[in-house]
């Protein structure tokens, strides 16, 4: 699925988690993976508005059964 990034630029991870419902479990790097080079436009931590990127549809993020505490 194509993403257009909205006027202002939006950071990678609010895109993660608006397309694939969280920013958790590897979605940020599977979105870089599928993008080759977007790395590299990061202005920051913004992917500049305009930029068109593909959204892994068939990416299930890592579950993760271990909970960490703050006071652990």
């Amino acid at each position: 699925m194509r993403y257009t990034v909205p006027y202002g630029g939006k950071r990678l991870d609010k895109i993660a988690r608006d397309e694939l419902r969280t920013e958790r479990g590897g979605t940020v790097e599977a979105i870089l993976t599928a993008n080759q080079g977007l790395a590299t436009l990061l202005d920051g931590v913004t992917v500049p508005g305009g930029t068109v990127i593909e959204i892994p549809e068939n990416y299930r993020p890592a579950v993760s059964s271990r909970r960490v505490l703050a006071w652990e």
